[in-house]
């Protein structure tokens, strides 16, 4: 499990399925921390500043963040472009002014 990868997220008891991006880092990742830090994928674009495409899956929103139960992630999906990263990196910054 790595920062930038693309999982499907199906929490227990519910029918709905999204597409979300790791976006806390690799320590945590490796950690037995059961929440980590995601952001869903979106179909559409938000037409925002802070949306960053993820090809060949729609766009992530640096604005849009928040905690995942590590065992809710169903299926690793694909990964992030070291460059895409990059992007949703400056937008994260950006949104958080850091």
């Amino acid at each position: 499990m790595r920062r930038g990868e693309l999982w499907t997220y199906h929490p227990h008891g519910s029918t709905r399925r999204r597409t979300i991006v790791l976006i806390s880092s690799d320590g945590i990742h490796e950690s037995t921390r059961r929440w980590l830090i995601a952001a869903e994928v979106l179909d559409a674009d938000p037409k925002d500043i802070l949306a960053v495409t993820v090809p060949g899956h729609g766009w992530v929103h640096a604005g849009n963040i928040g905690r995942i139960y590590r065992d809710w992630l169903a299926e690793r999906v694909d990964e992030m472009s070291a460059e895409d990263i990059e992007r949703l990196d400056t937008a994260l910054r950006a949104a958080m002014d850091l």
